[in-house]
């Protein structure tokens, strides 16, 4: 699987990629916020994308509709810490096919995946 991480906190992005690659998961390439996020996604094609919700320049539900409307067989999986059920519907309605808070352990967020 090749995915691309969206998140504009480097330490996460950090530890998701050691993380990731330790399960034999293909990190092709990480954007710092949604303008990066669809760029990148445009150049690399991943298979999966995981987006933070909260990041500058574009926020990561603007940057899942616009993945989604030029991709649409990308899967895009919300990665944050908020709880909110109105974050979560407006996840699924921006075209993400699943929401992981980032207080998941790292066992459960690669069977997740």
């Amino acid at each position: 699987m090749r995915v691309l991480l969206a998140d504009d906190h480097l330490l996460l992005v950090e530890g998701l990629t050691n993380l990731l690659r330790a399960n034999d998961i293909d990190v092709v390439g990480t954007a710092s916020d949604g303008r990066q996020a669809v760029l990148q996604a445009m150049a690399l094609q991943p298979d999966l994308i995981l987006m933070d919700l909260s990041m500058p320049v574009c926020d990561g539900l603007t940057a899942t509709r616009l993945i989604k409307a030029q991709q649409p067989d990308t899967k895009i999986v919300i990665l944050t810490t908020s709880a909110e059920d109105r974050d979560l519907f407006d996840a699924v309605k921006s075209g993400a096919c699943g929401y992981l808070l980032k207080s998941t352990n790292g066992d459960a967020f690669i069977e997740a995946l």
